[in-house]
């Protein structure tokens, strides 16, 4: 879960942060003190193909009106749960007026946050401790990523190929030695070679961490593998004769990827 805190003065932006970290303790929580920042941070969430969740937002800044930059955030989420904090009251007609969550007067605490939160008509307690979301992966033709319906969008090519590697290793963990010979077979494994792989695994483990789902992959010394009961994937149902994904397969396993082969028990000689 994404959570986005604005306040242009730092104190009040910790406490912020610090309180809504007790309500949401497994959430992604970004603070920020510049509303221009926070755009741009919107903007890359949005591109990449994931969501703001909460967005927590002083009113009084410098830089934009934080009623303005609540509107240009709604407008990349329409979904997103909006809640102002500041130490006016004046400003309430207007923050309910955009369909605000909540508003709450400064300083703020998490008991407060919670009072708001019980206020909605959904259980918010079930997003605070993350549910399972729905992941699919498909691998018939192009590897593709799907959360909640929508496609992902991979900051790189390597790293969605590492990811499309690890479903198919199906949970066998990876060293990162072996990684660099599937990613680049042309090349030696040495420092150089080392490091560029380590940046790759990074970038996908950041971009997972963007979409909110960064506990498909588990970690270990050296080593990498997907966590198979967190996904949904159309070859792994394949092979556990599921009809839909039977009928789905038509000869192409991870189109475009070298090294992938699919062995299909099914298919008619």
């Amino acid at each position: 879960m994404n959570i986005l805190v604005l306040d242009d003065e730092e104190l009040s932006l910790a406490t912020l942060k610090r309180e809504t970290q007790k309500v949401f303790p497994n959430a992604d929580i970004v603070p920020f003190q510049s509303a221009g920042e926070a755009i741009k941070y919107a903007d890359d969430i949005k591109n990449r193909g994931g969501t703001i969740d909460y967005a927590f937002c002083d009113i009084e800044m410098p830089e934009i009106n934080g009623l303005e930059f609540a509107r240009m955030l709604k407008s990349c989420f329409p979904q997103l749960k909006l809640i102002f904090c500041t130490a006016y009251s004046q400003y309430a007609i207007d923050a309910f007026g955009m369909k605000a969550k909540g508003y709450l007067l400064k300083p703020i605490r998490a008991k407060d946050i919670i009072d708001v939160l019980d206020e909605m008509v959904y259980d918010w307690k079930s997003e605070a401790s993350e549910l399972k979301k729905d992941i699919r992966v498909h691998t018939f033709g192009d590897f593709e990523v799907f959360l909640n319906g929508k496609p992902l969008h991979f900051s790189r090519a390597k790293s969605k190929e590492l990811l499309a590697y690890l479903v198919d290793r199906k949970g066998a963990a990876v060293t990162t030695e072996r990684i660099a010979a599937i990613l680049f077979e042309e090349e030696n494994y040495d420092n150089k070679l080392k490091n560029k792989v380590t940046a790759i695994i990074s970038a996908l483990r950041n971009d997972l961490k963007t979409f909110g789902i960064e506990d498909i992959i588990i970690k270990s010394w050296n080593q990498l593998s997907i966590d198979v009961n967190k996904i949904k994937c159309d070859a792994y149902d394949y092979e556990k004769g599921d009809m839909t994904a039977i009928n789905s397969y038509h000869g192409e396993y991870m189109f475009g990827y070298e090294w992938a082969s699919f062995l299909a028990p099914y298919e008619e000689n």
